[in-house]
Parts: structure tokens; sequence; C-alpha cells
């Protein structure tokens, strides 16, 4: 499934089936803090919240950003991606 994310003011969110699944974010300096993540029920597992996250991960790359994962799901797809560990504030 192809998703497409959208960065708006303080969140990711991806638009799929009338519903949104959605990154919230607050950026402090050169570090994003991620506080939440939301799927809705009927589009788990589906990986649309680890799309969400692929897109703040890839913004946070682009921007020479660091991320604190302060959401449970967040520090779950960072502990099962070792690669992204420079990221991690």
């Amino acid at each position: 499934m192809e998703t497409t994310v959208v960065h708006e003011p303080g969140r990711f969110v991806a638009r799929i089936e009338g519903q949104e699944a959605y990154v919230e974010y607050e950026r402090v300096g050169d570090v994003l803090d991620v506080l939440h993540t939301w799927t809705p029920p009927s589009l788990r597992g589906r990986d649309v919240a680890a799309c969400v996250t692929d897109a703040v991960v890839a913004y946070a790359r682009a921007e020479r950003l660091r991320i604190r994962p302060s959401c449970p799901y967040t520090q779950g797809y960072f502990a099962k991606r070792p690669e992204l560990r420079d990221l991690i504030v």
C-alpha cells in the first residue's frame, strides 16, 4: 500500500479512507520530540504508523535534526531499527 504523508505544523499525517493517522511532535532547537502516534483502529495492522514515522525520519535526516522518541510507539519503532540510532537524542 502506498501512503502519502503530509507534513503539517507539529505533525505528519496520512489520510486514508476518510481517516487520519498521524505523528505529533514538538520541535525544540534541532530536536523533534515525538509526542504521540495515532492510527485509527480500522487502519491498524497495515503499517500505516510505520509509514508516517518513516516520513518523520526522512524529514529529520533531510533537515539534520535528531529525534526524541517520547511516544511508546516511536520508542518501539527505533528499538526495531538499530541503523537509526544516530538520530536518537
